[in-house]
């Protein structure tokens, strides 16, 4: 969004009703963590409502707090009059209250149509109705993704396609009094639901989240994408460190004020993070400015039956290679292939002194080359090991002596990463889980940046991470590359991947369709090659 004041899309705008939830004097402690702080703010019935914040200001927390799944120190809830229960989230899913979870909660080996029933088991004379429970799902999943097979098990969907069933479990219908069917939910809190999205996706989920609050709805909507902000939503609330800042119209604000009230300060947009050996400079592109670099990592003919088709690419020391393409492309099925994990995988995959057979990650590991994955949660962290295992885990084996690990080579280790890479947490100990979405990435990134580490594939490193934690991350990731890794870099935001990028080679439909050098690194070349079809 490059406008200074946006106005919100055709047909956005809605009549809004009267208060409909109001949170008064809300705080949550977790431990010495302080997450919400005395956050009072009022909602209204028909309107998509912003919650903006940095990661950790508490907007995942006060969502969760409103569904019962949380329950606050002090404080009120009130909704239509009545008062919530706090903390019971029967008695809030009973009032018409819905959450949509950044992080998937869902059971990947059951099939679609039975995590979109499992609240409601349809039955027939007792007995489980299988056709019940599809066309239920087929129902709900129609104004979505209706090509999404329902029969299908969960886990075998794309991380974007297992958040359209989650988004679609909440738009279950009931009868009205008038025999017509209208919304069960009353309240649907929408928690950074197009994270993993394509363009199309999102922009067919605003749709909905517009047509939901014509009907009466609340939807609260938690975002770090500006455009949704400003196109979707009517108002936009601000947290900052677990207290409330200010409530705005989305029409009268604008995205330089917002980003102020987030993080208390004011970024420069218009520099990149590109060359200038970890320091941002504005316009400096420079073709071929790696040839002469040793090559790091060199990808040769690598294929996988309905993946990818033939791919080559070479990056070299302290170059970051961006990939760019749709969703589907192939773009994380490559780093699943380089890294290891795709057993039916063929083709030449090599560092320096080094080529690496298929479906072996630990080989890898030992050699140097990190990944941090697309799903931090499902891919990513160990999330029943403390934030120090995290870190030492694949330098285990360096830090110990004669097969018994050294407590104090690791603590030194996890100290020196935890504060290198500003990770926040209560203690090293502490379960990821407690972390907010930017101090887990933070975390993956304290993992694999290693000195032992001399090629970083990175997925989707700042999905569901806000703007002042985006720019830590830019400046780790171009920090690694002036010490001399060589990254190769997904993203689906285009200012990122132009931001960072020294060169960027785009897929589609599994293969390379080009490559992008100095002035034609343009979003518009990038969309071009990105939907070419053979």
């Amino acid at each position: 969004m490059s406008t200074a004041t946006a106005e919100p899309s055709a047909g956005a705008r809605t009549r809004i009703g009267s208060d409909l939830l109001v949170v008064t004097n809300v705080s949550k402690r977790f431990g010495i963590t302080q997450a919400l702080d005395g956050v009072s703010v009022t909602f209204r019935a028909g309107e998509v409502h912003a919650l903006m914040g940095e990661n950790g200001a508490g907007k995942s927390t006060l969502g969760k707090a409103i569904a019962g799944l949380h329950k606050p120190d002090t404080g009120s809830i009130v909704l239509d009059g009545r008062e919530l229960r706090l903390g019971d989230i029967d008695d809030a899913f009973g009032a018409g209250v819905r959450i949509v979870h950044q992080e998937l909660a869902q059971c990947p080996n059951l099939s679609v149509a039975e995590n979109l029933c499992l609240h409601d088991l349809p039955t027939r004379g007792g007995v489980l109705s299988r056709r019940m429970m599809e066309e239920r799902a087929s129902r709900l999943l129609s104004a979505l993704a209706p090509e999404i097979d329902v029969r299908s098990p969960l886990g075998s969907l794309a991380p974007g396609r297992r958040q359209i069933v989650q988004i679609a479990a909440s738009l279950e219908e009931r009868v009205g009094p008038d025999g017509r069917p209208e919304p069960a939910a009353r309240v649907i809190i929408f928690d950074e639901p197009t994270s993993s999205l394509s363009v199309a996706e999102a922009d067919r989920l605003g749709a909905i989240v517009r047509d939901l609050a014509s009907k009466g709805l609340l939807c609260i909507y938690v975002s770090h994408r500006m455009g949704e902000i400003f196109s979707v939503c009517d108002r936009v609330t601000v947290l900052r460190d677990g207290k409330y800042v200010a409530t705005s119209e989305v029409r009268a604000i604008g995205e330089a004020d917002l980003v102020a009230q987030m993080i208390g300060r004011r970024i420069d947009s218009s520099k990149s993070y590109r060359s200038g050996r970890s320091q941002m400079v504005e316009g400096d592109r420079r073709p071929h400015a790696f040839d002469g670099e040793p090559v790091l990592l060199e990808v040769s003919g690598l294929s996988s039956p309905g993946r990818l088709k033939n791919v080559s690419l070479k990056v070299h020391k302290g170059e970051v290679l961006g990939v760019g393409g749709l969703v589907g492309s192939g773009r994380s099925e490559l780093l699943d292939a380089i890294f290891g994990l795709d057993g039916s995988a063929s083709g030449g995959v090599s560092i320096p002194g080094r080529t690496f057979t298929p479906g072996r990650p630990r080989e890898r590991i030992v050699a140097g080359v990190g990944y941090v994955p697309e799903d931090r949660r499902l891919q990513g962290l160990f999330f029943l090991l403390g934030v120090d295992e995290n870190i030492i885990a694949p330098k285990m084996p360096l830090l110990a002596k004669l097969g018994i690990r050294l407590r104090s080579a690791e603590r030194n280790e996890v100290a020196e990463r935890v504060k290198k890479f500003q990770v926040k947490t209560a203690r090293y100990t502490s379960l990821p889980g407690e972390l907010s979405g930017g101090n887990q990435q933070k975390l993956l990134l304290a993992r694999w940046l290693a000195k032992e580490t001399c090629v970083l594939l990175l997925d989707e490193p700042t999905r569901g991470i806000d703007v002042g934690t985006k720019t830590e991350i830019y400046r780790l990731v171009r920090a690694a590359a002036d010490e001399g890794l060589a990254v190769l870099l997904v993203s689906s935001e285009m200012p990122e991947l132009l931001a960072l990028s020294d060169r960027i080679v785009v897929m589609c439909d599994g293969e390379i369709t080009g490559e992008l050098i100095g002035e034609k690194m343009t979003q518009e070349n990038i969309l071009r090659l990105a939907t070419v079809r053979h």
